[in-house]
């Protein structure tokens, strides 16, 4: 069987439209629509099945799909194999991020990843926080960046960072509506809240570990999206509770400021979770251990980041 037939079966695949393959990886969708039709006549049955615009696998694309991924894995391992006599840190990685603060935190990081190591390709996949890990087994990740304690023991988690949420507002706001004292204060204020998939997420919050609250203020805005939710609170909308390094530039330009800053949320935990393998490849050994280190000294690091900016 052809590679490259099967290279492209895992590209129209993962892109779910052979428009969409075509376009990522600049293959004409000539070329992929025949490698399609090729394997499914050698064969003798349909690999996809079109669902409005979107290409979906059949039973039996995936089977193929599932064996494609090991065939490409090996290869993969081959040429980590011959990189790694060499003494070199090379091939592609594939990471995911599960969470809403990938450009945050999961983005900068590979970001210096490849500044030391350029020659590691990245295949980064974001996933949400309800898809379970069986799934991301069967995209073959080498890792996942996780925002929480993971649930399934069967994986290997190093913790890299925690982090807290706090009350965060722009000076515009504060300086109509006046900056809460206390936190029976708060209810007077307008909350943008982050929906989460079941109900809102409540702003709970704890000062020196002892006292506690659990509070969910009238909104003038509820989504799903952190991004969105920031942006509100820049244009001086309400309070927005979020997690402290998600507003570290916005604060440092002083377009956010802590609202009640010595009540914040309990720690989170960010970890990098694995499976257990026998062979671990010298491009995944420097990868975990990057990643404890980065955040060590990650303030100190030259590396772009993504804010919300507040322009006239």
């Amino acid at each position: 069987m052809d590679l490259s037939v099967i290279d492209c079966f895992v590209k129209v695949a993962d892109a779910r439209s052979i428009s969409a393959a075509s376009r990522l990886h600049r293959l004409p969708k000539s070329t992929l629509s025949h490698r399609i039709r090729q394997l499914e006549d050698e064969f003798g049955m349909e690999l996809f099945v079109r669902e409005g615009h979107h290409l979906h696998v059949t039973d039996a694309g995936s089977e193929l799909l599932r064996h494609a991924r090991r065939i490409q894995a090996s290869c993969e391992d081959a040429a980590t194999a011959l990189a790694e006599m060499r003494q070199e840190v090379a091939g592609t990685l594939r990471v995911g991020s599960t969470g809403e603060f990938g450009t945050t935190i999961t983005s900068e990081l590979l970001y210096a990843f490849r500044q030391q190591y350029p020659q590691v390709n990245l295949d980064v996949v974001f996933l949400t926080s309800r898809q379970p890990f069986s799934d991301v087994t069967e995209q073959a990740l080498d890792g996942i960046f996780h925002w929480g304690e993971p649930l399934d023991v069967d994986y290997i988690s190093r913790r890299l960072s925690t982090a807290s949420y706090g009350l965060y507002a722009s000076p515009d706001y504060l300086a109509r509506h006046g900056t809460p004292e206390t936190t029976d204060e708060l209810g007077a204020h307008r909350g943008l809240i982050f929906r989460q998939p079941t109900r809102p997420q409540s702003w709970y919050l704890a000062q020196n570990g002892r006292s506690e609250i659990d509070i969910l203020p009238a909104a003038n805005c509820i989504a799903n999206d952190y991004w969105t939710l920031k942006y509100f609170a820049v244009a001086g909308e309400g309070l927005a509770y979020l997690p402290g390094f998600f507003v570290e530039t916005e604060c440092e330009n002083g377009i956010l400021v802590p609202v009640l800053p010595q009540w914040r949320s309990p720690e989170t935990a960010i970890n990098l979770i694995y499976s257990r393998r026998r062979h671990v490849s010298r491009r995944f050994k420097a990868f975990v251990e990057f990643c404890i280190e980065f955040y060590r000294g990650r303030e100190g690091k030259r590396i772009p980041r993504y804010y919300v900016e507040k322009v006239g």
